[in-house]
């Protein structure tokens, strides 16, 4: 089968028309796993054949959340995507591909999740805004299991070349949303310029490590002391008192910002 590019639209998946945009309101984190639920539901028409590869490889991402990677069934998955195990082996030639191929596609979904979340004029709330969905995407089990699968993947010789290269690719691609996001704070001469991987880590490290980090380290899912926004805005709160400019400080003393929270 010759590999395709994922273009996660729903013009060319669902058969519709309208994208969601980094401008929608929040889900609590739910976007990757309605996302999954919809490419299942779809209707797939006789010769929609990307169609049908979306929901196989949708089917996967939802094996792999509710019986995990190490028990993930072809024909399991094969049932979840309403064809046969045969049918299925005519798209995908054997498990390694289609897993691989699942991986690409759940990275571009988790892509698109941690970047859609309420924008807001107040760079406080948009920060507070977009690091929250990013903790609250990563505390759900979908990812999580996606993610874990990606380790386990690792530690098979075959599949490592393959799985390396996508991992990497889409840590780049997520370094990038973060990367252009703190570029723009540093435009609007909100904030000081420095690195910005720093800056990177500043934000989302202490959030990621409450979430996915705690999930591999074998813990009970973390629940926050009061939520995931209230530790969103404890984190913007300390980035602006570093890296805060001048003319940051003068809005937040007219304006009277109570850094986010009432």
């Amino acid at each position: 089968m010759e590999n395709f590019t994922f273009k996660l639209s729903e013009a060319e998946s669902l058969g519709g028309s309208v994208a969601v945009s980094p401008g929608h309101a929040s889900d609590g984190g739910l976007f990757f796993e309605n996302k999954i639920r919809r490419y299942l539901k779809a209707a797939v028409r006789r010769h929609d054949t990307a169609a049908r590869l979306y929901r196989t490889l949708a089917s996967v991402l939802q094996e792999w959340t509710e019986v995990g990677y190490l028990k993930g069934q072809v024909s399991s998955i094969a049932n979840r995507a309403g064809m046969s195990t045969a049918t299925l082996y005519r798209d995908f030639p054997d498990k390694s591909f289609l897993f691989c191929e699942a991986l690409k596609f759940g990275q571009a979904i988790l892509i698109e999740a941690l970047s859609t979340y309420p924008k807001h004029p107040n760079p406080i709330l948009d920060l507070t805004g977009m690091l929250c969905n990013h903790a609250e995407t990563l505390a759900q089990p979908a990812p999580q299991q996606m993610l874990l699968a990606q380790r386990l993947m690792l530690l098979e010789p075959e599949l490592q070349s393959a799985v390396s290269a996508i991992a990497a690719e889409s840590h780049e691609k997520l370094k990038q949303v973060w990367h252009e996001k703190i570029q723009e704070l540093i435009s609007s001469d909100w904030i000081k310029i420095d690195h910005l991987e720093w800056q990177r880590c500043r934000l989302v490290g202490a959030l990621e490590a409450r979430t996915f980090g705690w999930f591999m380290m074998g813990h009970a899912p973390r629940s926050p002391a009061i939520s995931w926004e209230h530790d969103a805005h404890q984190v913007v709160q300390d980035f602006f008192r570093l890296y805060g400019t001048e003319k940051f400080e003068e809005h937040r003393r007219l304006y009277n910002w109570d850094w986010g929270l009432v």
